[in-house]
C-alpha cells in the first residue's frame, strides 16, 4: 500500500464513516500500519492511501492506536505553534498553531469505544490526521505566503527527485 502525495484528489475528499468493521477495514488498517512504519511516520489517515474512509493510525513515542471513525470531542484553549510535516507532502515543514490538548473518541478494530486524551505532539498528530479525514492539509492552516513557500519547497524537491531518477 502506497502513500499518495499532493495534489492527489483523495487528499481533498471528505471521508465517509466506516459502517462495519469487517475484514476489508482490518486489511486497510493493516496496510496503513505497514505504510506508516515503512515511511517512519507518526500518523496516517486513510485518504493518504487513497481511501476515503474515517480511519487513522497514530504512533507517537510507542503509543500506538488505530481509531475507526475518530471524532475530536474537545480541545483546550491553549495553543502552540510547532513545525509540522506530512507524509503526503514529503519534505517541507512549517509552523502550525494547534491546541496543546485533545480528547478523541472513536472505535478500535474490535468495535469497542475508545476515548483518548493526549497532549503535546500526540495531540497535534491526532488533530492533523482527523483534518485529513475532512480534506484539510496542514498547509491549509498557513498564511498564503507560508503556504506558497512550503509548496514551492515541495515542488522543487519533487523536481530534484525526478531529475535525479532520470539521470
Amino acid at each position: 500500500m502506497g502513500i499518495v502525495t499532493y495534489p492527489d484528489e483523495a487528499l481533498r475528499g471528505r471521508s465517509s464513516p466506516v459502517e462495519n468493521i469487517d475484514k476489508e477495514v482490518v486489511s486497510l488498517a493493516d496496510g496503513m500500519t505497514e505504510a506508516l512504519f515503512r515511511a517512519e511516520g507518526i500518523g496516517l489517515a486513510a485518504p493518504q492511501v487513497g481511501v476515503l474512509k474515517r480511519l487513522i493510525v497514530v504512533n507517537v513515542e510507542d503509543d500506538f492506536h488505530i481509531v475507526v471513525n475518530p471524532e475530536i470531542v474537545q480541545t483546550n484553549e491553549e495553543k502552540e505553534s510547532a513545525a509540522e510535516g506530512c507524509l503526503s507532502i514529503p519534505g517541507p515543514e512549517a509552523d502550525v498553531e494547534r491546541p496543546t490538548r485533545v480528547e478523541v473518541r472513536g472505535y478500535d478494530l474490535d468495535g469497542n469505544e475508545v476515548k483518548l486524551t493526549r497532549e503535546g505532539l500526540a495531540a497535534r498528530v491526532f488533530l492533523h490526521e482527523v483534518d485529513h479525514l475532512n480534506g484539510t492539509l496542514f498547509i491549509d492552516h498557513l498564511s498564503e505566503t507560508a503556504r506558497s513557500a512550503t509548496l514551492k519547497e515541495y515542488r522543487n524537491a519533487r523536481k530534484e527527485e525526478n531529475t535525479g531518477a532520470a539521470a
